[in-house]
């Protein structure tokens, strides 16, 4: 089968001399007529070779081609040699990078990307680069460090992106709606996730269609929680019901255990909001019962890290969240055994979940005696346990720091309590203006940032 011929831009010296050959109907031979080589000829029509001064003058003369066009063509062309080399070598860059992080190594994919100056790189590959960079920073837990890139990658977004980049740009929105959830920035995350969903089609892998529901989710319930109008909280909860649901259906489709289980708690807490407490309870019971003979299993064959982390993060989000419903009911001895649970199993866990189990039994205790020190000692080990390991988990520090602050202020301790709350107030206003405020680009020396 005949290769297909390259497209050659019409405005290049090659792109110029092959429509002049095409236009006058003559063959590449009858154009050289014996002087030259036909391959010579369309090596110069590819711009893969830079024709002699005598060449080019022959050519205008066969082609009825102006000389002096010609040559302002070949010497545009010849400046340009450097920075098509200088986009080869980013684009080179920008495809190990992404093979890397399809691989799951971010921290290599990392090393490759940190330290560019974006604005010195060329502007097609901008977006693309900066919207990789960020995945990395996000996928170690460095939100802040990824909204900066996202936010950069989304203002160098071209009017027209290829066909064949919608997937990345997709990518782009729905990381970038997930970086804003992290840093307390609900309305702009909807957008976010809103747009990565209506650039999805039959070949996104599903379990990034999941993620933009189950983002999309948890927006809603947050938003219904912090909501005193009735309906609007119904409307809402419904709204994260519907997604939390959507998202359990494609990761049980595609056997993805652990986020099934994880949005079944997800689905408890939106039914535990709507009034079906007794429901909500089944459903957490059922997945304890279930999962914890499993980490127990784990932890009895001291096998790979990664499954008992895993495991102990869905005992932990089930416990935690039983220990809420129990707290409800007025079950205060079940609560505090339930969190207690989570708390054992949020240590073999994420960071998160540790946090969480903590400020829930600090709401366990001042809810059974609003001046216990022990409460005012969870809270703190909370924002202790964020601050020192998940620095970038905004919206987890700004809820730690409010908690603290409130139960402070109940207790008569109103400078602390105002600190604490102060402290919330600034790091809402840092997320802010993270997410509004088109950054400066500047070298990478950041290093040595967390995860």
């Amino acid at each position: 089968m005949p290769r297909p011929p390259e497209q050659v831009p019409p405005d290049t010296l090659g792109g110029r001399i092959r429509a002049a050959r095409k236009k006058q109907r003559k063959s590449l031979a009858d154009v050289v007529r014996g002087r030259y080589s036909t391959s010579l000829l369309s090596q110069i029509e590819r711009n893969k070779i830079e024709p002699s001064a005598e060449s080019l003058h022959y050519l205008a003369v066969q082609l009825r081609l102006s000389f002096e066009e010609l040559k302002a063509l070949a010497q545009r062309q010849k400046e340009a040699e450097p920075s098509e080399a200088h986009y080869k070598h980013y684009d080179t860059l920008r495809a190990k990078a992404a093979q890397a992080i399809a691989m799951h190594r971010n921290a290599q994919a990392l090393e490759l990307l940190e330290e560019i100056n974006l604005s010195l790189t060329p502007p097609a590959l901008r977006w693309r680069l900066a919207s990789l960079r960020g995945q990395c920073y996000f996928a170690q837990r460095q939100f802040i460090a990824a909204e900066k890139d996202f936010l950069y990658a989304d203002t160098e977004l071209p009017l027209s992106v290829p066909e064949e980049q919608r997937p990345e740009m997709m990518l782009l929105h729905l990381r970038h709606a997930a970086t804003l959830r992290e840093l307390e920035q609900p309305e702009l995350a909807l957008r976010q996730f809103e747009s990565a969903l209506a650039l999805m089609s039959r070949i996104t892998p599903v379990y990034q269609v999941a993620e933009a529901h189950w983002g999309m989710s948890l927006i809603y319930s947050e938003q219904a929680s912090q909501t005193k109008c009735q309906e609007k909280k119904q409307e809402h909860l419904t709204q994260a019901l519907r997604h939390a649901e959507d998202a359990r259906v494609l990761c049980r489709s595609i056997g993805e255990k652990q986020r099934t289980e994880l949005l079944t708690c997800q689905v408890a807490l939106i039914e535990q909001a709507l009034g079906e407490r007794d429901e909500a309870r089944r459903h957490l019971q059922e997945l304890l019962a279930t999962e914890e003979p499993i980490l127990a299993q784990l932890l009895q064959k001291a096998t790979d890290s990664r499954l008992i982390k895993e495991s102990a993060n869905v005992c932990s989000a089930a416990a935690c969240s039983l220990a809420g419903i129990e707290l409800e009911a007025g079950n205060r001895e079940e609560s505090l055994t339930y969190v207690q649970k989570a708390r054992d199993t949020g240590r073999l866990s994420y960071t998160l979940r540790l946090a969480e189990a903590e400020m829930m039994l600090g709401h366990i205790l001042e809810a059974g005696n609003p001046a216990d020190p022990h409460a005012e000692e969870a809270f703190r080990q909370a924002l202790l346990t964020l601050e020192k390991h998940a620095p970038d988990r905004i919206a987890a520090r700004i809820r730690a720091h409010d908690m603290l602050g409130r139960y402070l202020l109940k207790n008569g301790k109103m400078e602390e309590g105002d600190r604490e709350l102060d402290a919330a107030q600034q790091l809402s206003r840092t997320a802010t203006v993270f997410s509004t405020t088109i950054p400066v680009e500047t070298e990478q020396n950041d290093n040595n940032r967390s995860g």
